[in-house]
C-alpha cells in the first residue's frame, strides 16, 4: 500500500511539473517582441552613453550596414553633401586626423572643416544629451529659423531628439539645442543613420 501511495505521489508531481513547463512556454510566446519605439529608446540611450565617452568603435555595430550614418550640423539636412561615414569609417574615426567638411556655420556661411573629433565635441555631444532636458520620439522640439526636413529626407525613419530648452536667462531660450538620433529598418533591426545637431539660427 505504501507503495502505491509513494507511486501515486510520484506520478502527481510528475504531471505538475510538466504542467508548469507548459505554462511557462504558453507566457514565452504570449510575449509581445519589443516595439519599434523600445527597441529604438533602448538603442539611443545605448549611443549616447557611448558618445559620452568618445566610443565610437561601440556606436559603430548601430550604424546601418548598407546606408551608414549621415551627420548633419543642423536641422536642415543636405543629403548631397552632408558627411556620411560607413560603420568601419566610424570605428578609428576618433584617432583620425582627416578634415572633412561638415557643412557651413550658420551666419557666416564659412565653411566647417575640421576632423572628426573638434566635429563631435561641436556638433555632436556638446552638451550632455544622455541627461537632456527632454526626450521626445518622433516629434521636433526644438525650432528656429532653419527650415526641418528631416521628414523629406527620412520618410521611412524614426527619430529620437535629446533637447535643451537653454542656459543662460537672458538669451531668453535662444540658446537651445539638440540632438537627434535618426534610425532606418533593415533585416528587422533598426540601424543609426542619421545624426543631426540642432540650435537656435539667424
Amino acid at each position: 500500500m505504501k507503495k502505491l501511495i509513494s507511486i501515486l505521489l510520484i506520478s502527481i508531481a510528475t504531471l505538475m511539473l510538466f504542467q508548469g513547463c507548459g505554462s511557462d512556454q504558453t507566457e514565452k510566446k504570449d510575449e509581445k517582441p519589443a516595439s519599434a519605439q523600445e527597441q529604438i529608446e533602448v538603442k539611443s540611450k545605448q549611443i549616447l552613453l557611448a558618445f559620452k565617452n568618445n566610443n565610437m568603435r561601440y556606436v559603430s555595430q548601430y550604424v546601418h550596414p548598407t546606408k551608414g550614418v549621415r551627420f548633419s550640423p543642423y536641422g536642415n539636412i543636405d543629403s548631397e553633401n552632408d558627411v556620411v561615414l560607413s560603420a568601419d569609417e566610424l570605428k578609428s574615426i576618433m584617432i583620425d586626423n582627416k578634415s572633412y567638411i561638415w557643412g557651413h556655420y550658420d551666419g557666416s556661411g564659412e565653411p566647417i572643416e575640421e576632423d572628426f573629433g573638434a566635429y563631435f565635441k561641436e556638433f555632436v555631444y556638446d552638451e550632455d544629451f544622455l541627461n537632456a532636458e527632454k526626450v521626445a520620439y518622433d516629434e521636433v522640439v526644438g525650432t528656429g529659423n532653419t527650415v526641418n526636413n528631416i521628414e523629406i529626407i527620412y520618410p521611412d525613419a524614426h527619430f529620437i531628439e535629446y533637447h535643451f530648452s537653454g542656459f543662460a536667462p537672458e538669451y531668453e531660450g535662444m540658446d537651445w539645442v539638440s540632438l537627434r538620433l535618426v534610425f532606418e529598418e533593415y533585416k528587422e533591426q533598426w540601424y543609426l543613420v542619421g545624426i543631426i545637431h540642432d540650435q537656435w539660427t539667424i
